[in-house]
């Protein structure tokens, strides 16, 4: 049998009567014993006192324990407490000996020489969850000599009663920092657009047609950028030649491909110090994608449905879909289009593929603060480990790390080990939420509900992650079963 005293104490009572109402609630005092779990049953024992008490002769005072729930969505009725006047109390014994008197569920206070007795109480309820943290109300119901209501009154004797035993939430097991996986060559790419201008119908070098010079500086700072940097190694650096779609397919991808050669060729002789084998030319042609990207962020041009109702279609047949534009009615719908979009449709990307260099720590943590992209998962995790456990860099490293690799599950999980090793479970959850999809990351949601004090919320995820294999997971769920099953 499981016995345990969970409150003890005297509180008086202060009774909150209606006025113009006939009440004894504020002339008694009642004395909690003890509010205990007996097995699946909760027992009160209460001491009631009323000392000076003087009840009309007529009257009869019914006082009703009540647990009610913290929250207020359930309560219990105790077996009530009779206090009878003289001629009540006579009344009543005569029906006592009546064949149709029903017995009353309840205790009745006895008088002697006048006087009321002291009442030891002793009242027992199956025990049901929500009575957790519950108070105990005393409900007064004052009848008179026709048994009509004379009176009614209530006040709280118990504040809280069977308050939940928290769990030590370091004993609930989660998985520990783990190294992301190794990058054996650490490839990057930058990619950026240059609107190298041409002639109509033409595709060779020109830089002092338009803007040219200044297109061409621009590509060069930034092919330098990375061709000059010691850590860095060019493999290869693509231009991508597209047009806009005016003009047939066919010739449209002959223009896209000299011009995009053409420019190639000319860089190769720029930067000598890449070897030619790792430029190339490619021709995506017609930039469809970057027109329907425009014309979704222009709101108001005229006719923006029609024209994206027309990039849908006709994905086999480009040039008949650029005709169907042209027949967009009014005319002044492509007129718009053609002058507005059409222009910046004509461009080259570079896309320069490099491999990074490894990095020691205390070259990562350089890397970390002014260049983190060319740090691999792994490289990040050293330099968060050389910091103190809890420390702003350790967390600001880890945080980089899921920045930087946000579908690393390692990453994440390392950040959440974070969050909850230094007592912010809220961040952790806010880290996972959506993103648990591993069994150690669910058992790592279930422990920041822990953490948070959300227990129900922790048994869910723990029977996920249970079902999804993770053996942390299983041994939470039995601990906190066994917490719950023994907080009652």
């Amino acid at each position: 049998m499981t016995n345990r005293i969970i409150l003890s104490g005297i509180l008086w009572i202060t009774a909150l009567v209606a006025a113009a109402q006939v009440s004894y609630l504020d002339r008694i005092t009642v004395e909690t014993k003890a509010v205990r779990m007996v097995d699946d049953n909760v027992t009160v024992d209460l001491l009631w006192q009323f000392a000076g008490l003087k009840v009309n002769t007529q009257n009869q005072a019914k006082f009703t324990p009540v647990l009610v729930a913290a929250d207020g969505t359930a309560e219990a009725e105790l077996p009530p407490v009779f206090v009878e006047g003289r001629v009540r109390r006579w009344v009543n014994e005569r029906r006592e000996l009546s064949a149709d008197w029903l017995p009353r569920n309840g205790e009745v206070v006895r008088r002697h020489k006048g006087k009321y007795m002291p009442l030891e109480y002793h009242a027992e309820i199956p025990w049901e969850r929500w009575m957790h943290g519950a108070r105990i109300e005393i409900r007064e119901y004052v009848t008179g000599c026709a048994n009509c209501l004379n009176g009614y009154a209530a006040t709280t004797v118990v504040p809280s009663v069977l308050p939940y035993r928290i769990p030590d939430a370091s004993a609930f097991r989660f998985a520990s920092l783990v190294t992301p996986e190794e990058e054996d060559v650490k490839m990057r790419s930058i990619t950026f657009r240059g609107r190298f201008q041409f002639r109509l119908d033409k595709y060779d070098i020109d830089p002092a047609y338009k803007d040219n010079y200044k297109k061409l500086e621009e590509a060069r700072e930034k092919i330098d950028e990375v061709a000059s940097n010691p850590d860095l190694s060019i493999v290869s650096i693509e231009v991508a030649g597209y047009t806009s779609p005016e003009a047939t397919v066919a010739y449209n991808e002959r223009l896209a491909r000299n011009r995009s050669t053409s420019l190639v060729n000319y860089m190769k002789k720029r930067f000598p110090q890449v070897p030619a084998q790792k430029w190339f030319a490619s021709w995506p042609n017609e930039d469809w994608g970057g027109l329907r990207e425009a014309v979704e962020k222009d709101t108001l041009l005229p006719g923006r449905e029609q024209i994206l109702d027309v990039i849908g279609k006709y994905p086999d047949n480009l040039d008949l879909r650029e005709q169907k534009l042209k027949e967009l009615r009014p005319a002044t719908i492509y007129e718009t289009l053609y002058r507005k979009h059409y222009p910046y449709l004509r461009h080259n990307d570079y896309i320069i593929r490099f491999a990074v260099r490894s990095f020691t720590v205390e070259e990562a943590r350089a890397q970390l603060l002014k260049q983190p992209e060319h740090l691999s998962a792994a490289e990040i995790y050293r330099v968060a480990m050389s910091y103190p456990e809890n420390s702003p860099e350790r967390i600001e490293a880890f945080q980089t790390a899921v920045r930087l690799y946000p579908s690393d599950d390692k990453a994440l999980q390392n950040l959440a080990v974070a969050y909850l090793q230094a007592g912010d479970p809220l961040k952790a959850l806010a880290l996972l939420d959506g993103k648990a999809h591993t069994a150690s990351l669910q058992n790592i949601v279930g422990v920041a509900f822990i953490h948070a004090k959300r227990y129900e919320e922790a048994r869910l995820w723990f029977e996920k992650a249970a079902g999804a294999g993770a053996s942390d997971a299983r041994a939470n769920l039995q601990l906190l079963n066994e917490w719950l099953s023994h907080t009652r």
